[in-house]
């Protein structure tokens, strides 16, 4: 059987211009993680547990952090949009569209930007990261 395997060339990250304002698509990704659902584990072990066995419920569910890779542009609509969401504290809409053969894969959701790390080293391409704390639910579909 052939392989399915594909590349993310041509994937995006566009995150909201303002709180509530248009989704607007960040220039120079180089490298996207996606929401890391994790279940807590809430302990409920009691006196009584079969075997002397700590006992375990589902928790609530977390998507944890996501970061961004991206050529570093300094003074670009993309460092000012970035710099503007960290200093405003605001959580913002994301989505991440994805190659997925002939179409594309979206996931969406909201998101709190909580870090914006830029390198210029002196004999390569200025990178910068950011980082955000995804929030909420999640929901991923086939692109329009």
């Amino acid at each position: 059987m052939a392989t399915e395997a594909q590349i993310g060339i041509g994937a995006e990250f566009h995150l909201e211009a303002t709180a509530g304002g248009a989704l607007t698509p960040l220039g120079e990704i180089t490298g996207i993680s996606l929401p890391n659902p994790q279940v807590a584990e809430v302990e409920a072990t009691h006196f009584g547990s079969p075997n002397r066995r700590r006992e375990y419920i589902s928790g609530l569910i977390e998507d944890g952090e996501g970061t961004f890779e991206m050529n570093y542009v300094p003074g670009s609509a993309t460092d000012a949009l970035i710099r503007a969401a960290l200093a405003d504290h605001e959580q913002r809409g994301y989505m991440i569209v994805i190659p997925d053969g002939a179409g594309t894969w979206e996931v969406t959701g909201d998101c709190i930007v909580t870090g914006y790390e830029r390198n210029v080293p002196i004999d390569d391409r200025m990178t910068a990261t950011l980082s955000v704390r995804f929030t909420g639910a999640s929901s991923e579909a086939a692109g329009a």
